[in-house]
């Protein structure tokens, strides 16, 4: 193998290590806005989550809200029946 031989040699293993240098280096740039999405992801999954919370707190609220509705459209009919037979 002669001195030329090597040199071919490295030059080439150089051009081969820049061309993985340059894929690593895209290839962290894409994790990179993968991560950034994966936590945009997940931020609007724990505001999901709180917002569940509050449309359960409502319906919970909506059962008692309901009866008082209907209690006070009873009484109303009630009296409005009272006033008719007067």
């Amino acid at each position: 193998m002669t001195v030329q031989q090597i040199n071919q040699k490295f030059d080439n293993g150089s051009v081969r290590m820049a061309g993985i240098e340059r894929e690593l280096r895209t290839t962290r740039q894409e994790l990179h806005e993968l991560k950034q999405q994966l936590a945009d992801l997940l931020e609007f999954f724990e505001a999901m989550r709180g917002a569940f919370k509050v449309l359960n707190w409502l319906g919970k609220l909506a059962k008692p809200a309901a009866a008082i509705v209907g209690l006070g459209a009873s009484v109303m009919a009630a009296y409005a029946a009272w006033r008719g037979v007067r």
